[in-house]
This record gives C-alpha cells, structure tokens and sequence, in this order.
C-alpha cells in the first residue's frame, strides 16, 4: 500500500515539475510568488489556417505590473517564441499589445498592464503542419515590477486537435483583450517641429475633450515624463510634448493618442504622426466659414432631397396663394416661412447641446429612431392628406389657400418652416456632413449659427420666388386649379405616410405598428366626422347628430391616446434592415480582425429612416455592377444598421467627423482608408475601390 502511494505522488510529481504539461487550451500555470502565467487558446481544435491566435495571461498580485511594448523609461516587454511540431526554429510571437496605462512614479514614466493580463499574439503555422494536429512549446519571458522588479520565464505545451474551428472558453478573454487594442485614428495627425501634436478637424470641440496624453510606441523618442499640456478649440487639437531629438520628416511618429471626454470614457487611437507645422489662427477662422457655408449649400440641396416632397407640395401651394399678392404681403409669408425653419433649427441646436450635456449621445435624424415620433409625424401627414382631399376644412394651417385672413396665411407658412425641417431631418445633402459633424461638437453659439446657415439655405428658394419680381410673374393666378392641385398633392403626403408606416415596421415592433394601422382607420373617422359637422353646422341643423358624432371623436381620440401611451414604446430589437445575404453586420471587433489578416471591406452605415441612404443602395451599392466588384475583389461588405439607436454605430461615426448617416467607407488592404461622399452612383463607388488618388 505504501508502494502504491509513494509511485502514486511520483508520477505526480514528474507530471507537476514537467515544463511542457499540457491542460486542454489553457497551459498549467508557471506559479511564482507575485504573478500566475499560463497560456490560452482561442480555440478548442486547428482548422489548417495559416494564422493562429493565442494569449499570453499574466494573472498579477495587487500593486504589481507587468509592461507594454515600450515600458517607458524603465522596464521590459514581454516576448513568446514558439516551436510548432518540433520544429527546429522557434518564431516569435506577434503580441497584439492591448492600450496601457502610464504610471508616474519617482521622476520617471512607465506604460504598464495591472491585474489580470492577457496580452494576444499571433503565429503562423508552417504550410508543411497544416494539415496536422499542433504540438507547440513556447518558451516566454516577461517582467513583473512593483518596488523591486523581478525577471520572469517559463516553459509551456499546448496540443490542439485536428478539426472544425470551435471556441474556447478562454477565447472571450483575449477577444476582450483584442477590443482594448488602440482603433486606428479616423484623424490625420501631425507634429510640429517643435513638438505640438496637433489634429484639426471640424468634430473637435473643447465641451467633449477634457485630457489627452500620448505613449510613444519607442522608447527615446520624447520626454515621457515631462508635462503634455492640452489646448482644445473647436476643430482643432493641440498636445504639447517635448521632443528629445529634432524630428525626422521622413520618419513616422507613432503611438497612442488617448482623450478623455467630459464623461470620464477614454478613446485610445493608433496615430503616426507626419511632421508640419501648426494651423494659424486664421485658418480655424476660415474653418468655422466653411462650416457656416457648406450648411447654406446643404440647406438649398435639401429642397431636392425626397424627405423634403411633401413640404414642397404645401409651399407650392402657399406660393400660388401669394402669387399675385402685394410685394408686403409676399415680405411677410417668406419671413414667416424662414421663421419657421430658423426657430426649429435653433431648437435642435439647442436641444443637442443640452442632451449631450447630459449624457446622450444623438446624431442627425435621431428622432427618427424614436418609434413614437414616426407614428405620430406619420398620422398628422395622414391628417394633412385627409384636408388636402377635402375630407374636412381646417383653416388654420394648410388649408389657407384663397382666404383673405393674412394672419391664418402666415400662420400657415410659419407651421409650414416648422414641418420642413422635422421631415427633411431623415435626409442628408451634399455638404451637409461636414457641417452637422462640426454642429454638434461645437459650443452653443457655433452650432446655432451653423444650423442658421442650414436653415436660411433651406427657405431660400422660396423667400426668392416670394420676394423677386421676376420670379413672382412665374406663378400662375390663382383660381380653380388650385383646387385640383391641392387635392392631386395629398398624393405625395399619403406615399409619405406609407414610407413613415414601412419605417415602423422595420423597428420590428407589431403593437406599434398595430396602433399606427388603427389610427389611419381612427383619423379617417375623426376627419369624416369633422366634415359632417362642418357641414351640418353651416346649414344650422341636425344640431344632436352633431354632438354625438362630436361625442364619437371624442372617443376615438382617448383611444388612439391610451393605444398610443400604453403601446407605443422604443424597445431594442436587433433587427439590421437591409442586410442581405452577402453582407455581414457591423462590428467594429469584426472589422478590426479583418483588417488585421489584410482584407479590404466596404462599411455601409445606414438606417431604414434615411431615405438617402435607400435611395444610394438601391441606386449604387445594389447594383450589378457595385456586386461584381465586391465579389472580384473579394471585398467583405459590412452593414450597420442605425434605424434603432445603437452606441457603437455612433461611436464610429463620431469617430469619422460624422453625427448621422450615411457614412460610406472602404478600407482597402494598403493605405488609408476612403470616405465615399454622401450621394453615390455605381461609377463613384468603383472609381473609390480601384483608383489609388481617392
């Protein structure tokens, strides 16, 4: 029996003391008094590609750390070598370095990982053990400091099997890993020759960047430790840093640039940094007048956006009304008209900056993706429509046309400006990009003057044909035509209704869209109702029937009001509109590993609200010929969907200068990427997939 338990503690000990013991896709841990080390696997069995993920993990005691691939002014890097199958050359291991943090300490600066640590790294796997199992031995040398520093190493064995690729359970932790890599910089950056890192973009804005500092990837290159001070204005950034040696242009000036936002969150972004000197003063003037005018011209293109069809129909209207009026007459219903626009596009601006005060994180069209908003925008073109066929007489708004009542007629045209802008907020124009992206990431008084631009851009065409002489003698008298005319463009309005209808569907909600149903149902007996008793009021009879079908209405409304607040809600769903089969859906993780093993891909952010955004995949991205060259290409078609608020589709576009969608962007597998524009056409897109000067 003693035999027995003194060889049963032997091959224990053997087992425990042999540098290669294998435990299934996570190493036996190397165990020294501050830190525990194993290696991890991101899958349980080997496929035959060529490339293989694992983890270094480096499980550290509190108030100790281990370094980033430059330690800093103290310190070592990790390092794996590798012997796949016996082979007689180890390789090294590609760490697929995480984003640190610098740690201060007795005058000198470190970049250091605390806790528990995986650090990735990639392998390539000969083409002769491809089709074999993997037997690997890794020999790995790290350091771990805390008062005193202490040099690790160990020896570690993994098998995997051969076949189908399937998880681990420790492939979570260095996917985890992998998403604290630093994201390539939507930005270009640049140092001056003295050592101001500076970016200049319209997104910047001095509300949402609170602290910068920027890790050298080499050692030596700046004075790490000594203070980086940050000036913020809008569109442009400055980090001062202290060069140790004069700056070669030819050499690329690479690290981490990490900003802090007014909410505490740190974005770290992987710069390399071209050397010229800073922007004065008066280009961030001009800066601002680019803004202001690239709004103006957006705000004129957006009459031609289909959004804005339905509005057009009501100021062509409202022009006809105007046509042979007094010039004051037509002075006063452009000026309200262009009040209406201006107010609500000051309302925006304000209300942006207050929600991102708070927390929010909004993008243009935001409303949009509030169900509720879309059902009720939705119900009162539907109401319009019902007042254009003549279903009821409402002279309040729209229905002005031939009333000598000029204060109901201004009215009309202020409700009118109010309306452009909440329908025409789906849609982006040409220029409008720039602008909105500058907008929202600007103090108060800027974004209320570029939303002005945008806005007064947007009444243009009308305060001209209003307020111009020879545009005036264009219009028609009014007379009968009218009539017809008013009654032919609820047509418009109800294909309106119907896109509004199709983008609740897409929220993938059928209470919601159950309600908006029964009130087209509900408001068409309202409206009916209304008429009846107009009519009957005008012939002073019938005086209970006009209570009771009063008293109906009345019903309805409470109805639809009690549908509408107890079933109506924004629930997250995880629907993508518009993915087809050969697209995949966005994630950023997903794009970040493609572009990795060097595959180019098209990012496609859309939204089933944005009619432009349809109107472009229909046209370009849909078409035959746009597939073909994805298909030759072998470019990996990704597509995220923002018709529901999703925080990392506004996290990327923010990071690309944009507050909305669309954003077209193609990542080929050399260079930077390439911004498409906003308005697309299958040549535009192959011109940006095969000509290297876009």
């Amino acid at each position: 029996m003693r035999a027995w338990l003194l060889s049963f503690l032997l091959v224990i000990g053997l087992v425990t003391l042999n540098p290669y013991s294998v435990l299934a896709k996570e190493t036996d841990a190397v165990i020294n008094k501050h830190d525990q080390t194993t290696i991890l696997s991101e899958s349980d069995t080997y496929d035959g590609r060529k490339a293989l993920t694992l983890g270094l993990r480096i499980k550290l005691e509190p108030k100790w750390h281990t370094y980033w691939i430059n330690p800093g002014d103290a310190g070592e890097p990790a390092s794996v070598f590798v012997k796949i199958n016996d082979h007689p050359t180890a390789q090294e291991g590609k760490i697929e370095w995480p984003s640190p943090e610098p740690l201060s300490e007795n005058g000198l600066m470190s970049y250091i990982y605390k806790g528990d640590v995986v650090l990735p790294f990639k392998i390539s796997v000969p083409d002769e053990e491809m089709n074999k199992p993997l037997n690997l031995k890794l020999k790995v040398r790290w350091l771990v400091c805390a008062d005193a520093c202490i040099p690790q190493e160990g020896e570690f064995a993994l098998e995997i099997p051969k076949g189908a690729a399937s998880d681990s359970k420790e492939a979570s932790l260095i996917q985890q890993s992998l998403s604290k890599k630093p994201k390539q910089s939507p930005w270009n950056v640049h140092i001056a020759p003295t050592g101001e890192l500076w970016v200049q973009n319209d997104a910047i804005s001095p509300l949402h960047m609170i602290h910068a500092w920027f890790m050298p990837d080499k050692n030596g290159v700046i004075d790490q430790i000594a203070p980086q001070t940050l000036t913020v204005k809008p569109g442009l950034l400055i980090l001062n840093l202290k060069p140790i040696h004069q700056l070669d242009s030819l050499k690329p000036f690479s690290g981490i640039l990490a900003i802090q936002d007014d909410h505490q969150q740190v974005q770290h972004f992987s710069v390399k940094a071209s050397v010229a000197p800073l922007p004065t003063s008066g280009q961030s003037q001009t800066s601002l007048l680019i803004l202001i005018g690239s709004a103006f011209l957006g705000g004129i293109l957006l009459n031609l956006m289909p959004c804005v069809f339905p509005v057009i129909t009501m100021k062509l209207l409202s022009l006809s009304r105007i046509g042979q009026e007094h010039i004051s007459v037509r002075y006063k219903s452009s000026f309200a008209y262009t009040a209406g626009i201006l107010c609500c596009f000051i309302a925006m601006a304000v209300a942006f900056v207050a929600l991102r005060w708070m927390g929010s994180q909004l993008g243009w069209g935001f409303q949009f993706q509030s169900v509720g908003f879309v059902v009720l925008l939705c119900w009162l073109l539907f109401g319009i429509s019902l007042n254009f066929l003549g279903v009821f007489n409402i002279r309040l708004s729209l229905n002005s046309v031939g009333s000598n009542n000029k204060t109901t007629g201004y009215s009309s045209d202020f409700f009118t400006g109010l309306l452009a802008v909440l329908v025409a907020t789906p849609c982006t124009a040409p220029f409008m990009g720039i602008a909105i992206a500058g907008a929202l990431n600007a103090p108060l008084w800027i974004s209320v003057l570029i939303f002005i631009g945008m806005g007064l851009g947007l009444a243009l065409p009308y305060v001209l044909f209003a307020c111009i002489p020879s545009f005036a003698r264009l219009l028609p008298r009014p007379g009968l035509w009218m009539d017809i005319l008013k009654q032919f463009l609820a047509f418009p309005l109800l294909l309106s209704c119907l896109w509004l209808a199709w983008v609740v569907y897409q929220h993938q909600q059928p209470m919601s869209f159950l309600v908006l149903l029964t009130g087209f149902v509900g408001l068409g007996f309202i409206a009916w109702g209304v008429g009846i008793i107009q009519q009957l009021y005008m012939q002073g009879t019938y005086r209970n029937l006009r209570l009771f079908i009063s008293g109906l209405i009345l019903i309805i409304v409470g109805l639809l009001g009690g549908g509408f607040y107890f079933f109506v809600h924004d629930e997250a769903t995880h629907s993508v509109a518009g993915i087809k089969e050969d697209a995949i859906p966005f994630s950023e993780q997903k794009l970040e590993e493609l572009r990795r093993e060097h595959k180019p891909v098209f990012v496609n952010m859309t939204a089933s609200w944005c009619l432009t955004c349809m109107v472009n995949d229909k046209v370009a991205l849909s078409s035959e010929k746009v597939q073909k060259a994805f298909k030759n290409q072998h470019i990996t078609y990704m597509v995220g969907d923002w018709t529901q608020y999703d925080k990392s589709i506004g996290d990327f576009l923010k990071a690309h200068g944009r507050e909305g969608v669309p954003l077209y962007i193609y990542y080929p597998i050399k260079g930077k990427p390439k911004i498409l524009p906003q308005i697309l056409t299958p040549n535009i897109v192959i011109d940006y997939l095969f000509d290297p000067k876009k």
